[in-house]
């Protein structure tokens, strides 16, 4: 009579146990991150009788977490270069609309001007032409201007965002740390893990995981994870975190560098060009290779195309026979000095051929005397060798830089030759009148109009490589359109590839609330056929009670 109550008490317990499972699986069906549990019942032994063996019931044995370390491992890694891709897709995309404009660019805008110059050309002397030219070339001006303005705010933007994402990765591996130790805690003291704090460990891994590259350890037996960078510095080990840290780059004002922290303290400046993966490695791909490309080719675009109609412009005569001025004006280069200088060395440049300019970074160490002073170096790592000018300039690549103040080994100078062409870029002459249509310098040859024939011819040359101005544009507009289209190709696949291993994901650890409540009714009626057998068991004490 006991052992048939105490069989009942023991289905109904762990009839209880499953249904209590099914309704925290019902209720966390779209609970992010929730991985599905599955009762574990077994048996509560028995003991074996002269007429054979009698089990003692049911017990439950545990809860299992469904769980597969490597589909999550894949799926972390999926994500990761699905962000990689989107970081950089959704700034690039910011260029493209931007040069893309059929109404409003440089190419509609140079045509512009060279129509307008047209109309000087049939009437050099007409005051309304050349106004036309004036005021074309004050819209040129004012695009680029604008375009310079654009991409400088692209830039701080893409500071703003990475500032962002080292905050996100903190604050992942701060609590990563955390329940590192609650884990261990529990798992020291009951001898295993709850499963919400297994959930929430895998949430913050996929979190960290859209961010930047990681590698995961896991400890099975007790649910710790070590989390390391993809170049191996570690970022949670046990209750510690590693913290990653901005600050502004000491050779660039304009851009923010990350650096690790150790254990001591000390700061490691990562290497960008190998931060490849998630949202922090896709800021840096286009922070310092698409922004790059795309500033340098327009600003060479700009500067060019002012210098060639200065030059042409000066050929010529005004419409009072003075010689022509300067249509464009727009700012020498400058050389930055690195924060961490030590002397107070610095530079003055100028242009000594434009037409020999490069757009691309140089660096300048000093080496100290008898060392050849100053060694150049370009932004690929290769060498320049400068010609030193009769005042101690280097001069290289059609700049020249006056060395001044008394900088000190190891002291360096960072200098792009077409840098902010595009935003300083302004129209030098405020009249009209001042456009040297003429190749005569009597004012009285109202017909003369071979200069602005020249000034027109100036559209069909080949200014940068064997390319004319709209051509160049042209390019530029071309390498960021393929550019975008590439990476919005490669992000689809990626999402893809994302969305089908989620979907296995979800297949291991996700909640069918349609098997749970199969699972619900089985149970149900699990729990019910075990009331039964209370009840029989109370029916038949009763009967014997009964006797007398």
């Amino acid at each position: 009579m006991s052992n048939l109550m105490y069989l009942a008490q023991s289905g109904l317990s762990s009839a209880q146990a499953a249904l209590n499972v099914v309704g925290n699986n019902l209720n966390n069906a779209y609970t992010v991150g929730y991985s599905r549990q599955s009762i574990v019942l077994g048996q509560a032994g028995g003991k074996t009788t002269n007429h054979g063996f009698f089990g003692y019931g049911a017990q439950v044995d545990g809860v299992q977490r469904a769980y597969d370390g490597f589909i999550n491992n894949q799926l972390r890694s999926a994500t990761t270069s699905f962000m990689s891709l989107y970081g950089r897709h959704t700034q690039l995309t910011q260029i493209d609309n931007m040069l893309g404009d059929d109404a409003s660019n440089v190419s509609a805008s140079l045509n512009n001007i060279f129509s307008a110059m047209e109309k000087v050309s049939s009437e050099p002397v007409s005051s309304a032409a050349r106004q036309e030219v004036l005021s074309n070339m004050q819209s040129l001006a004012y695009q680029y201007n604008s375009y310079n303005s654009t991409l400088t705010g692209l830039e701080k933007s893409t500071n703003t965002l990475i500032d962002q994402s080292v905050k996100d990765i903190n604050n992942a591996t701060e609590q990563l740390a955390n329940i590192n130790k609650e884990i261990a805690k529990i798992q020291a003291q009951t001898g295993g893990v709850p499963s919400d704090l297994l959930d929430q460990r895998d949430v913050l891994l996929n979190q960290l995981s859209e961010q930047v590259d990681i590698r995961v350890d896991e400890n099975t037996s007790t649910g710790v994870v070590s989390v390391s960078m993809a170049n191996g510095l570690p970022l949670v080990n046990g209750e510690r975190s590693y913290k990653l840290q901005t600050s502004t780059s000491p050779e660039n004002p304009s851009q923010n560098i990350v650096s690790y922290v150790d254990a001591s303290g000390n700061s490691l400046r990562l290497d960008e060009e190998k931060l490849t993966g998630g949202n922090l490695g896709g800021l840096f791909k286009f922070r310092n290779e698409d922004l790059v490309d795309a500033r340098n080719q327009l600003n060479m675009i700009a500067l060019q195309m002012a210098n060639r109609f200065n030059e042409v412009n000066g050929e010529g005569h005004d419409l009072k026979g003075d010689t022509g001025g300067d249509l464009f004006s727009f700012n020498n280069p400058t050389a930055q000095a690195n924060r961490n200088n030590v002397g107070d060395g610095s530079f003055d440049v100028t242009y000594t051929s434009i037409k020999d300019v490069q757009a691309q970074d140089y660096t300048l160490t000093f080496k100290g005397p008898g060392q050849s002073d100053w060694e150049v170096t370009r932004a690929d790592g290769s060498k320049v060798t400068p010609t030193i000018g009769d005042n101690g300039e280097l001069q290289f690549d059609g700049i020249s830089m006056m060395p001044g103040g008394a900088a000190q080994p190891g002291d360096s100078f960072r200098i792009n030759p077409v840098e902010n062409v595009s935003g300083s870029l302004k129209v030098a002459i405020t009249s009209g009148d001042q456009i040297a249509a003429s190749k005569s310098d009597d004012p009285s040859d109202e017909s003369n109009n071979e200069n602005i024939k020249a000034l027109i011819g100036i559209r069909d040359e080949r200014l940068i490589g064997n390319a004319t101005l709209t051509e160049s544009y042209a390019s530029l507009v071309s390498d960021v359109g393929s550019s975008v289209n590439a990476l919005k190709s490669n992000l689809e696949t990626s999402a893809k590839v994302v969305k089908a291993v989620q979907t296995q994901q979800q297949s291991v650890a996700g909640v069918d609330v349609y098997e749970e409540y199969v699972n619900l009714q089985m149970f149900q009626q699990y729990y019910q056929a075990n009331a039964q057998v209370l009840q029989t068991a109370v029916n038949i004490f009763d009967t014997i009670l009964s006797i007398r």
